[in-house]
Parts: structure tokens; C-alpha cells; sequence
């Protein structure tokens, strides 16, 4: 499976400004990145339902509210691992 023609990052953050969202939007816009599903699957080398994309992307999203850094691959990796923990 194929990264989007870029390096895989662990930790990420909001933009710190308006002129970076902006920045991000357009690329986003223009094809580049990849979903967190695709993310999660690169990750775990097996394939995402969207159920547990909608997970990460909750995690991130109250990390942004939060100011807080946030290891996507440490956190993709513990929630699978809980999941088959309780399946």
C-alpha cells in the first residue's frame, strides 16, 4: 500500500495559524495525504473498518482542543490492540 508519495509522521498538531490551515487546505484540495484510514492500515499492515477511523479521529481532534501533542502511531497501535483485546 502506497504512503501518498510522502514519509509516514507519528506526532501531529493543529496548525498554529490561519495562513498554515489555509496552507494545509489547499493541499488537502489538491490530493495530498491520505485518510486515517489508510493511515491506520499502513500502520497495522491490515485493513481499517471505519468505525475505528472515526475513533482515531475523535482521539485527534480532542487532542487539537487540547493544545496537546498527539503520537498518532502509538495511539492507532494501542486502540487496535484494545479492540482485539475486547473482541
Amino acid at each position: 500500500m502506497g504512503n501518498g508519495g510522502g514519509s509516514l509522521t507519528r506526532i501531529v498538531r493543529g496548525p498554529e495559524d490561519d495562513e498554515e490551515r489555509r496552507r494545509i487546505e489547499q493541499a488537502i484540495a489538491a490530493g495530498a495525504g491520505i485518510s486515517i484510514a489508510d493511515f491506520a492500515s499502513q500502520i497495522l499492515n491490515e485493513d481499517v473498518d471505519d468505525e475505528f477511523a472515526e475513533v482515531i479521529k475523535s482521539r485527534l481532534e480532542m487532542a487539537g482542543e487540547n493544545d496537546e501533542p498527539f503520537d498518532l502511531e502509538k495511539e492507532i497501535k494501542l486502540l487496535w490492540q484494545w479492540r482485539e483485546e475486547m473482541a
